[in-house]
């Protein structure tokens, strides 16, 4: 009797621990998981940072210099003085080259009559 009950103690022993090992595993699962979001999250917060010191720049020279208020309305507006003469150069793209069957010819589904 006192074995039967040293062997079912051990059992609950060992379920215990074993529902213990798997909160403990979900845990550091979830710590690691936190971790790589918030590396990812710094390296966006740095990123953003940089863009906005950049946007502040440009904001600044706009607001002080008169020759990137025109630089920036003719890049992004097209604008041009009385006068000027735009000249658009096109880029030529090749002709598409024609595909090559390999294998048997394809049946047509339908047929024209003659």
């Amino acid at each position: 009797m006192k074995r039967l009950s040293l062997i079912v103690l051990a059992i609950i022993a060992l379920v215990v621990l074993g529902v213990l090992s798997g909160i403990v595993t979900q845990g550091l699962e979830d710590v690691t998981q936190a971790r790589r979001e918030q590396r990812r999250l710094e390296e966006r917060k740095l990123q953003l940072e940089q863009e906005i010191e950049r946007l502040q720049q440009t904001l600044d020279s706009l607001r002080s210099d008169p020759d990137a208020v025109e630089s920036m309305a003719r890049r992004d507006l097209g604008w041009v003085r009385p006068g000027e003469q735009v000249i658009l150069l096109a880029t030529p793209t090749p002709p598409p080259t024609p595909s090559t069957l390999t294998g048997p010819t394809p049946t047509p589904i339908l047929r024209l009559r003659k």
